[in-house]
């Protein structure tokens, strides 16, 4: 929204008259006038007085603050690193246990699985915080269930790659699965267009 329209709109909103709010900052009403018709712009010094009159901030006045949501290709990128991200750690987890099992006495192992499940944690919840952007609460749940479905075919996937020590061949059958739910499941189930 225009500079103009916003300064008409918060002084309607107040219900407050060009007159009154002329009166207030010190102007004449044909200034405030021209600001709202789009004729001339307020200074700085004018602009802040309104701000504080209409109780708002500037960059609310100027249009600066309506959108606080990012565009949709940070969010976009956001869901794709977030999904590639758990996919890595995943990974790294299924190797470190599979190297447990077949060397328990090792404390590295149980170390690095353990080091490895904190991120693993948070980004997960990195990737149920991505529905936040979501605005229609039906498709916020589906999606949701969706990305459980996802989630604990990835955690079945890392505990058999883990046990059964399927190394490069798990890797490559978890890259398939993540390129799939990118690729195809977002974008047609999810109504996440992963824009370039």
């Amino acid at each position: 929204m225009a500079l103009s329209d916003n300064l008409k709109n918060a002084r309607l909103r107040l219900g407050l008259s060009q007159e009154l709010t002329a009166e207030r900052i010190g102007v004449s009403r044909q200034a405030v006038t021209k600001w709202e018709a789009g004729q001339s712009c307020p200074s700085a010094r004018n602009l802040a007085a309104l701000a504080e009159l209409y109780q708002v901030s500037a960059e609310d006045l100027l249009g600066q603050g309506e959108d606080k949501r990012p565009n949709p290709i940070l969010r976009a990128n956001l869901v794709k690193i977030s999904i590639i991200t758990q996919a890595a750690l995943l990974n790294v987890c299924a190797q470190n246990l599979y190297m447990l099992r077949t060397r328990p006495e090792d404390p590295l192992y149980r170390g690095a699985l353990l080091f490895f499940l904190a991120p693993l944690l948070a980004t997960n919840i990195w990737m149920a915080s991505n529905h936040r952007f979501e605005s229609d609460p039906v498709r916020r749940r589906r999606n949701t269930r969706i990305e459980l479905v996802y989630c604990l075919v990835m955690l079945a996937l890392t505990l058999f790659n883990g046990y059964a020590g399927t190394g490069l061949a798990g890797t490559a059958v978890m890259i398939v699965i993540v390129s799939v739910y990118i690729l195809c499941i977002n974008p047609r189930f999810m109504g996440r267009k992963l824009t370039k």
